[in-house]
């Protein structure tokens, strides 16, 4: 597999930038290549980088007692790593490339001397990013009012 694009393409999120922009946007970050079960963020370890998929597909899991949790597929034109760059932390979940994949990636330094240089590109960017963290974290509460409803459900049933 070889690289496909040496600018980011118009997809997702950044498909509202103009050329000019993305390949600007392009050359603050850089481009990989990752083979299938190759981890992008490793749960539990700070990484201060943001993905964008330009190709495959990748899975977002998450180890729960020993088990391995999907938390939800990525694809082309969407992000990830999006909670570290904004939170410093240890990563909530591993993200793993399930396809022959090609990424971009940027670190929070390069992101922000890109917002300041372009700041009305830059803050397109920053609203894809908080659309996206704003819809997952949306997935995550429905997932939790779910299995909140599901448990009341057992115990009415034990009760009974």
């Amino acid at each position: 597999m070889s690289l496909t694009s040496p600018q980011i393409p118009a997809v997702g999120l950044v498909a509202q930038l103009n050329k000019e922009d993305r390949d600007t946007l392009s050359s603050y970050g850089s481009f990989h290549l990752a083979k299938p079960s190759d981890i992008l963020i490793a749960e539990g370890i700070p990484h201060g980088k943001l993905f964008f998929i330009i190709s495959g597909l990748l899975h977002a899991r998450r180890q729960d007692t020993g088990r391995d949790i999907l938390l939800g597929t990525i694809n082309q034109g969407e992000w990830v790593g999006e909670v570290d760059l904004f939170d410093p932390a240890s990563a909530v979940c591993s993200v793993v490339a399930i396809e022959p994949s090609q990424y971009w990636m940027i670190t929070r330094s390069d992101l922000e001397d890109f917002i300041n240089n372009y700041p009305e590109a830059g803050i397109q960017i920053l609203i894809g990013v908080a659309s996206t963290l704003g819809r997952r974290l949306r997935n995550v509460t429905k997932k939790l009012a779910e299995q909140t409803e599901l448990a009341a459900l057992r115990n009415s049933l034990f009760q009974s």
